[in-house]
C-alpha cells in the first residue's frame, strides 16, 4: 500500500491536467478491494497528491479491515439538533437529497402554511428571524424530519442500507418510515400536527444534567420530569419555567454540569398531557404496519413489537413518555458487527453513545453532517464519513454514487483510494 500510494503521487505530479473526479472515480471501480486501505478527501489534484506524499494524519486514514459483513445501524436525532443552513451544501450538490427535501417540504406545504425551505436555507437578510423559527417546536420537527429522511435516502442511494435503525423522540419517526410502519405523506402529516399540538401546550424548558437516573429521581417533584436518559450519567428534566430555573440554580451551586436544550416546551412530561388524546385520534386516521425493519422503541428501550407500531396509544404516549435511549444504545451495543450511523444534523447521538461507559469502546461510531460551530463544508463532511465506512469494509455501490455525473475511467498505476470535491 505503502508503494502504490507513492507511486500515485509520481502519477498525478507528472499529469497535473488530470481530472480528480476521474481519478477518484478509476480507482473506485478498476481496482480491486484488499484489506489495507487508505483514503482522503479533497478537491485539488496538487492538494491530493501534497496531502499523500506526507501521509498527513488528520487527512489521510488508513485502515486494515478485519470484516466485511458490518451491519449498518440508521440514528436519528431529535429537537435540538436542529440549525439554519443545515445540509445546505448538500442542497446545492447532491441531486438525491435536494429532490427529498423538495418533495417533503412542497408535501408540508399546506399543513404549516410556508415552504420550510425559506427557513431552513434562508436568504442572508432572514438569517436571525429563521433561527428564531426553526426553534418553534412547529418548525423544529418537521424541519427535522425531513432533513433526516433526505439523508437517509442519500446514503441508501450510495448502496449505506441499514439493518436497524434508532431515534431520538422525533427521530423515531424517521425510523418508522423508513421501516415501512407508515408512508412518508402519513408521517409528514403526522409530524407538522404533533407539532402543533405540542406548540398549544403551556410552554416550558429542558435542562441535560451530567447525573444518573437513580440520581435525577431524587430531585424530581410534580413540576419536573424524568425527560430522557441519555447516558448511564447523562439525562434531561422536563418541566415549567419557574421550577427548571430552580433546578439549574441548585446543581449549578452543587458544581453538577447542566445545560438548556433548544426547545419551545417541556417534551416528555406531564406538560404534553393535553395533547394526547387529541393526537391519537389524529393516528387513528393513519394505516400502521409492522415494520419491515427492526427499530429501537424509545419508550421501552429495546426493539420495538408488531403490536406496539402499529398501536394509535403508542405513538402518542411517546411524546409523553420517558425517552430511554441509553437503554436502546446497550441493546445495539451487544453487537459488535454494527456501525452506529446518525443521520440528522450534527453529532448528538454519537456522543451519546460514547458516553454509554466501556461498551462504546472501539465501536464504529459517524455521524453525516458536521457540529454548526465546525468549520468543515456539508459534503466534504459526508465524503469524510463515507470514506470511513469504506475502510471499514462497508460495501459502497459506486455506480450510483456517480450516477448523476459524468466520469470516464483514465490511466492510473496501482492501487489507492481518492475522494473528490468538486
Amino acid at each position: 500500500m505503502e508503494t502504490a500510494t507513492d507511486n500515485l503521487v509520481e502519477h498525478l505530479n507528472k499529469h497535473p491536467e488530470l481530472n480528480l473526479a476521474d481519478v477518484a472515480h478509476t480507482l473506485q471501480v478498476g481496482r480491486k478491494e484488499f484489506a489495507y486501505r487508505r483514503m482522503v478527501v479533497g478537491e485539488k489534484i496538487k492538494e491530493v497528491a501534497i496531502a499523500l506524499q506526507n501521509r498527513e494524519p488528520q487527512r489521510v486514514l488508513t485502515h486494515c479491515t478485519q470484516q466485511n459483513n458490518y451491519s449498518i445501524v440508521f440514528m436519528f436525532p431529535g429537537q435540538g439538533s436542529q440549525y439554519v443552513n443545515m445540509g445546505k451544501e448538500l442542497y446545492q450538490t447532491e441531486p438525491i437529497f435536494r429532490e427529498w427535501i423538495d418533495r417533503c417540504s412542497e408535501l408540508l406545504e399546506p399543513e404549516l402554511g410556508l415552504d420550510l425551505r425559506s427557513l431552513i436555507y434562508p436568504k442572508n437578510s432572514e438569517l436571525e428571524s429563521a433561527t428564531d423559527q426553526l426553534k418553534q417546536t412547529h418548525i423544529a420537527q418537521p424541519a427535522i424530519f425531513i432533513i433526516e429522511y433526505a439523508l437517509a435516502q442519500l446514503w441508501m442511494s450510495w448502496g449505506i442500507k441499514p439493518q436497524a435503525a434508532i431515534g431520538h423522540s422525533i427521530g423515531e419517526y424517521v425510523a418508522a418510515t423508513i421501516a415501512g410502519v407508515m408512508s412518508l405523506e402519513d408521517a409528514l402529516c403526522l409530524v407538522a400536527r404533533r407539532g402543533k399540538l405540542i406548540q398549544q401546550m403551556p410552554t416550558g424548558l429542558m435542562l441535560a444534567v451530567s447525573l444518573s437516573e437513580t440520581e435525577v429521581k431524587e430531585l424530581l417533584n410534580d413540576e419536573l420530569s424524568l425527560a430522557a436518559v441519555n447516558a448511564p450519567n447523562l439525562c434531561v428534566i422536563s418541566g415549567n419555567n419557574e421550577a427548571i430555573a430552580r433546578i439549574n440554580e441548585e446543581l449549578t451551586e452543587k458544581g453538577i454540569e447542566c445545560r438548556h436544550l433548544h426547545t419551545s416546551h417541556a417534551f416528555h412530561s406531564p406538560m404534553m398531557d393535553g395533547a394526547i388524546a387529541p393526537f391519537t385520534q389524529e393516528i387513528a386516521k393513519v394505516k400502521l404496519n409492522p415494520p419491515q425493519m427492526p427499530f429501537i422503541s424509545n419508550v421501552t428501550g429495546t426493539w420495538i413489537t408488531d403490536k406496539e407500531a402499529t398501536n394509535p396509544y403508542y405513538w402518542a404516549k411517546h411524546m409523553r413518555r420517558t425517552v430511554r435511549f441509553a437503554d436502546g444504545v446497550s441493546q445495539l451495543l451487544q453487537e459488535q458487527e454494527n456501525i452506529l450511523l446518525e443521520v440528522g444534523a450534527g453529532r448528538t447521538l454519537s456522543t451519546f453513545v460514547k458516553r454509554n461507559s466501556a461498551q462504546a469502546a472501539g465501536q464504529i461510531v459517524l455521524s453525516s453532517l458536521p457540529h454548526p460551530k465546525e468549520s468543515v463544508d456539508d459534503r466534504t463532511f459526508i465524503l469524510n464519513m463515507l470514506g470511513r465506512l469504506w475502510l471499514a469494509g462497508v460495501a459502497i455501490d459506486w455506480g450510483d454514487f456517480y450516477a448523476h455525473q459524468k466520469r470516464h475511467r483514465v490511466p492510473l498505476p496501482t492501487f489507492t483510494r481518492t475522494f473528490f470535491i468538486t
